[in-house]
């Protein structure tokens, strides 16, 4: 049940979601993206490397096998969420669906593709930068071409932003987390929608 109250002028909206069926279905959801995300690193990896030791580490790859791995990792992981979201069960993944939730437009509509690029792409991968496994190829790249040691900077940083963003999805009674608020969505329970 969605209920919303006016506080400081900004409509806030209740939902009765909650935070186990979250985290599970972020889980879930985690778990299916980063093994579609590793099928490419593998294949590279053992075709160029001659091995079948699979590794997430895109600096052991030549670094044009390293970038076209972690650019094709980055298109699975996300494209698990945009497909399945837009065009498989709208508005829910895998996780979502086992757990009877749905990601919905701040005034009740279903996403569409901007929806999801700003909360998977900009909130997810970008900003809280910890909670998705796109994010750490993304690191992994920007490494390739520097000698600062970025990764170990940025499980810090992205940690306290994902920290904080998960506090919000927990303690808020609307359960928006970062992305949610970049994206203008909220979690409902299928049921609601």
């Amino acid at each position: 049940m969605t209920k919303h109250n006016i506080q400081f002028g900004v409509k806030l909206q209740q939902t009765n979601v909650n935070n186990i069926s979250r985290v599970l279905a972020y889980l879930i959801d985690w778990w299916i993206a980063s093994m579609l995300a590793g099928i490419p690193i593998a294949l590279i990896g053992s075709a160029v490397l001659h091995t079948t030791d699979v590794r997430m580490v895109l600096a052991d790859l030549p670094l044009k096998w390293g970038v076209i791995a972690g650019v094709l990792a980055m298109i699975c992981y996300l494209g698990y969420y945009f497909v399945m979201e837009l065009h498989v069960y709208k508005g829910q993944t895998f996780g979502k669906r086992i757990m009877k939730l749905k990601v919905v437009k701040d005034d009740g509509s279903d996403v569409d593709f901007m929806a999801v690029f700003k909360r998977e792409v900009i909130g997810a991968m970008i900003i809280e930068g910890y909670i998705a496994n796109s994010s750490s190829f993304l690191r992994q790249i920007a490494q390739l071409f520097t000698d600062v040691n970025i990764m170990d900077m940025a499980v810090y940083l992205f940690g306290i932003i994902s920290a904080i963003s998960i506090l919000m999805g927990m303690a808020s009674a609307s359960r928006k987390m970062i992305h949610d608020h970049i994206a203008k969505t909220h979690l409902v329970s299928a049921a609601e929608a």
